[in-house]
């Protein structure tokens, strides 16, 4: 094979993985569109359609229910009856392990929230363009309600279905201090849209939270996840950056989730944490679970990394200068650098085995 043939083997390698990203683009865009409008959530409640019943279930028009409908069937994400039958009389139905992933929010396998993410990012492209010509960044409210529902309904799995029932209890001094008298007093710092907050609350009937976020529609949110999850008269909200270092008190737990790599002033905001815990207070930090060094090409959780930061979490955390301009690939190293400049003594990293976080535990 000649110099010109391997090129163009690689090259045309190359396009089709390209080819294929697209395809699987195009499905995330349509099961943004089936999530929004609730048409997989009629699928798996009311069980299979026809395009008219589907539309008048949904309150959508017959022609576009018909459109989706094949497309999904043509995907392989829905299964038709019969593809001979006439287009009006074919039958959809959602089959339930693919519901799984596209109508129940507290599913482990819950994927509808990277395609809220995907729009997200499509919407504040522009503004994403321009930070890169100039070096600013991006705002938060900029990615929309759909980057807000996105970030919060990627970590309420594990957060409703672990964070409170195993991740904490695995830390045997916080455990037990959160069921002691007095009561604890915990902060949940960049709360986002509450689940952190709602969880800890629900394990452990005697504390109280103070979730605080800057975003008010994130707080509006979490406000109203606590009043349903029948928690709100121990997790408060509050709309508040945590870098001012204005805020008073004394905690005996702080979490932040996932929220580090996004501050423009990580290490003024870890120095506020260490500054709230009460003594024997425990500083418990969730960021990702990165490599230790970089190497390229890396793996599929190192390429999602990159991927998110280089349109969302860097852009973001640009927004406000000057910035410690992180990204999402805050490495080990990065973290430990953080605390230690920040005052802490040291830092441990727990035991908790999930996919694509590490959990740091900060020493005051």
């Amino acid at each position: 094979m000649t110099t010109q043939e391997l090129n163009m083997a690689k090259a045309e390698a190359f396009a089709g993985r390209l080819f294929a990203g697209t395809l699987e683009a195009l499905d995330l865009i349509n099961v943004y569109v089936g999530d929004r409008l609730g048409l997989y959530r009629s699928l798996a409640a009311d069980g299979p359609a026809t395009p008219a019943q589907l539309a008048q279930r949904c309150s959508i028009n017959e022609r576009y229910a018909r459109e989706w409908l094949e497309q999904q069937a043509v995907t392989g994400i829905v299964d038709v009856d019969d593809a001979t039958k006439p287009e009006d009389q074919r039958t959809y139905t959602l089959p339930a392990h693919h519901g799984i992933a596209l109508t129940d929010p507290d599913s482990p396998f819950s994927m509808t929230p990277l395609a809220r993410a995907m729009v997200s990012v499509v919407q504040a492209l522009p503004k994403v363009l321009e930070a890169y010509r100039t070096g600013g960044g991006v705002s938060w409210g900029d990615y929309g309600i759909d980057g807000i529902e996105s970030q919060g309904d990627f970590n309420r799995p594990w957060l409703v279905g672990q964070f409170a029932t195993e991740y904490i209890p695995s830390v045997p001094d916080v455990h037990a201090r959160l069921e002691a008298d007095p009561p604890a007093r915990v902060a949940d710092f960049a709360c986002g849209v509450g689940w952190a907050s709602i969880a800890l609350a629900r394990a452990y009937p005697k504390i109280s939270v103070d979730g605080f976020d800057f975003d008010a529609p994130s707080i509006d949110r979490a406000r109203r996840f606590a009043k349903e999850s029948g928690v709100d008269n121990r997790a408060s909200f509050h709309v508040q950056d945590i870098a001012e270092g204005s805020l008073a008190g004394s905690y005996d737990l702080v979490v932040v989730i996932e929220a580090i790599h996004d501050l423009s002033r990580p290490v003024e905001t870890l120095a506020n944490i260490k500054g709230l815990l009460a003594p024997g207070g425990s500083a418990i930090i969730a960021d990702e679970r990165t490599a230790d060094t970089f190497t390229a090409p890396g793996d599929e959780l190192e390429r999602l990394f990159y991927g998110v930061s280089t349109v969302i979490c860097l852009p973001g955390g640009m927004a406000e200068q000057p910035s410690a301009g992180t990204g999402t690939v805050m490495r080990e190293s990065t973290m430990r650098r953080y605390a230690s400049e920040a005052g802490f003594s040291g830092v441990n990293i727990l035991d908790i085995d999930h996919f694509a976080l590490r959990f740091y535990h900060l020493l005051p």
